[in-house]
């Protein structure tokens, strides 16, 4: 009978009790401030405690405390009490707007208390999520951040094209009572899809990004030359000013930003030293005029094109149907007894073509 018993307890028509799934707790949270935010990134798990794939995204729960204020005393075991207070919960169907290179990243936005009250004040940042609302994961690691006083945020970003550089300048944000003076700035940069680029320069919402924001450079000036860059490409600026308390600083949030489409608008120079001699008539050929000139050295430079005249201030009409790849050029064209005035101009490969040279006049010897 004992044995029938055990055997009726397993069988499957009975139901069998189930522990609420528990997701792994997180391990990589870490936390940086950013203006009067504090910027919290980990990755969600994607397993149970169970070693079990979770089969649903969880929510997430932040927890904040500030040890500072923490005077509760230690409880009976000697361990301190846990004062971490629930500052935020982010329901799983909204976690996607969240979502940053296969990790959450999510901003807490602080009050201004915590910077009054005592300059570097820790707050110790813990989170953890949940599938059930049973039983939460365990707290993920715990990390602390001191906060400061930010700079006020830049906002004038201005961006121009340059030929050699795209030029950034800006205007320094005064200090104020609740905001730092910057002693340094960080210029942050992107690359966006340049059929955004035209939309997103009146609305930054329309740009499309193609690589991550990163740190560009930092400079005390409140100006930058980004001679890294390459024609064509599209580019998303912004501007962060850094104050400095000790060992420890602290960024602004975010200038408005500033994105600029890096078109070659640039020719290239003038060719230079332009000479005409005439090939005099044998039984094979006839009359010809041959050009030679000095030779561009754009390292973007597609070739040249030539232009004959019959008037000193005309440039007259184009010889070549495609770019001259050397710096010469036969004109087998010419009539006898006509004077031709020809001059050149170098081409890029953006299509750009230089002012034409200084014209050089030849006469064809008549009949």
């Amino acid at each position: 009978m004992f044995c029938a018993f055990l055997a009726g307890c397993a069988s499957p028509d009975l139901p069998t009790p189930r522990h609420p799934v528990v997701p792994t707790a997180i391990t990589d949270l870490t936390a940086r401030q950013v203006g009067d935010t504090v910027i919290l990134n980990f990755t969600l798990p994607t397993a149970s405690t169970d070693l079990q794939p979770l089969g649903d995204v969880p929510s997430v729960e932040i927890y904040r405390s500030t040890p500072q204020a923490s005077a509760t005393p230690p409880r009976p075991d000697g361990r301190n009490r846990n004062t971490a207070r629930l500052t935020d919960t982010i329901p799983a169907e909204a976690l996607a707007q969240y979502q940053k290179n296969g990790h959450t990243e999510f901003p807490d936005k602080l009050d201004a208390n915590n910077f009054v009250d005592a300059l570097g004040t820790e707050i110790v940042y813990t989170v953890r999520t949940r599938v059930s609302r049973a039983k939460a994961s365990a707290d993920s690691n715990a990390v602390t951040v001191r906060v400061y006083p930010a700079p006020a945020t830049v906002q004038d970003l201005r961006a121009a094209l340059t030929e050699t550089a795209l030029v950034l300048n800006w205007s320094s944000p005064p200090a104020g009572a609740s905001a730092a003076k910057p002693t340094t700035f960080h210029i942050y940069r992107a690359e966006v899809d340049p059929s955004t680029a035209e939309a997103a320069a009146s609305n930054a919402s329309e740009a499309k990004a193609i690589t991550s924001l990163v740190l560009l450079a930092q400079t005390s000036e409140t100006e930058y030359r980004d001679t890294n860059f390459q024609f064509g490409h599209a580019y998303f600026y912004t501007v962060r000013g850094v104050a400095q308390f000790g060992n420890s600083s602290v960024e602004s949030a975010d200038s408005p930003p500033a994105i600029l489409m890096a078109k070659d608008i640039f020719p290239p120079a003038t060719p230079q030293g332009l000479e005409a001699v005439g090939v005099p008539a044998t039984n094979e050929a006839p009359f010809s005029i041959e050009l030679t000139w000095t030779i561009n050295t754009e390292p973007d430079l597609v070739g040249y094109n030539v232009y004959r005249g019959e008037e000193a201030g005309s440039p007259g009409q184009k010889l070549n149907s495609e770019s001259l790849l050397v710096p010469t050029f036969r004109d087998i064209s010419v009539a006898p007894g006509k004077t031709y005035f020809y001059r050149v101009g170098a081409v890029d490969r953006s299509g750009n073509q230089s002012p034409l040279s200084s014209a050089v006049e030849v006469s064809v010897p008549g009949p």
